[in-house]
């Protein structure tokens, strides 16, 4: 099942569908009208298994009278997820910005080569050796989602504007304390997410996010939450990026060194996980525009492509140039 957020013209409200084949959409919220579980994608979710199974159910009766997604538009997924956390899954691309860093430490010194050299050999090139027991990730703001399709408006205080390829787990069942055995009984499906991230804000910060990864429309997420009944295997999944047509880089989830049983698990210590929260893989090898030498320019369309989940397109507008930052 693939569970979407759609808009048709004269309709005031976004409703729940499941996506059928590649255009078509079965009406969950006209299914069910004045059904709370069926009137968005997080009560979909805070319903739990018995609503899924009932929507999964009509998709296999009803799925041939779908209506056509022409004259609508989808909207993220889930508009309103209660919370983001990204996760630093895979070691190649932070381990691309150390050796980023250094060289640009290096380029400043009278011997460039040396002190890579000595960068090397200190081990400041590598990720702390806890980088997979303790797992890091960094907290984003739910309110600035969009979604398939969407026009990226350029964040006025920034010079440069990237991408980035991750795949995130949404939370169907909440819990505490849970175990990774059982983990992925929590785990209603997954998306695609792109975190844009203005570079030059990033580096002023010198931290992995902030200012950088908030303002409107950084988290794409999209087409749709595909259950995961839907992947054959979670951990073998094709995942690609595109710029204007042109392959940047295809990974797999094999890639990943901490599964998404093992994020879940870990966050929920002492911490109860609630339906809706996404849980973000981290950037896949080459999944960016700094690792691939081409930065996000005005009019591009950056598209992130999963089996089974689909094709996430975004067009970057910039109306304006870049405001200088306010004053205090």
């Amino acid at each position: 099942m693939r569970i979407v957020t759609f808009v048709r013209e004269g309709f005031d409200a976004p409703r729940l569908g499941a996506l059928i084949g590649v255009d078509g959409v079965l009406d969950l919220t006209a299914r069910h009208p004045g059904e709370e579980a069926f009137g968005s994608a997080l009560a979909f979710l805070r319903a739990g298994p018995a609503s899924w199974d009932l929507a999964r159910a009509q998709v296999v009766k009803h799925g041939g009278a779908a209506e056509s997604l022409a004259g609508a538009a989808l909207l993220p997924p889930l508009p309103n997820p209660p919370l983001i956390r990204d996760w630093g899954t895979m070691i190649e691309h932070p381990r691309f910005f150390l050796r980023r860093r250094a060289e640009q430490l290096a380029a400043r010194t009278a011997d460039p080569e040396a002190a890579m050299a000595a960068a090397q050999a200190d081990g400041s090139l590598e990720l702390p050796p806890n980088w997979f027991t303790v797992p890091r990730f960094y907290t984003g703001n739910p309110l600035n989602m969009t979604g398939p399709d969407a026009e990226i408006a350029w964040p006025g205080f920034a010079e440069s504007l990237d991408y980035e390829l991750e795949l995130a787990a949404v939370i169907g069942v909440g819990g505490k304390d849970i175990p990774v055995s059982r983990a992925r009984d929590h785990i209603f499906g997954v998306t695609l997410f792109n975190d844009f991230t203005a570079r030059d804000t990033q580096v002023a910060e010198g931290s992995p996010a902030g200012k950088s990864k908030d303002f409107d429309g950084a988290y794409a997420i999209g087409p749709c939450i595909a259950t995961l009944d839907e992947i054959p295997d979670l951990y073998q999944l094709q995942v690609q990026s595109r710029l204007n047509g042109l392959v940047q880089t295809t990974r797999s989830t094999a890639d990943m060194q901490l599964t998404f049983e093992d994020i879940v698990s870990y966050a929920s210590r002492s911490c109860t996980l609630h339906p809706g929260e996404l849980f973000a893989s981290g950037t896949f090898e080459g999944g960016c525009g700094v690792e691939t030498g081409r930065l996000l320019r005005d009019g591009d369309v950056i598209e992130l492509e999963a089996q089974g989940i689909g094709t996430l397109r975004n067009r970057i507008r910039r109306t304006a140039a870049p405001a200088a930052a306010a004053k205090a």
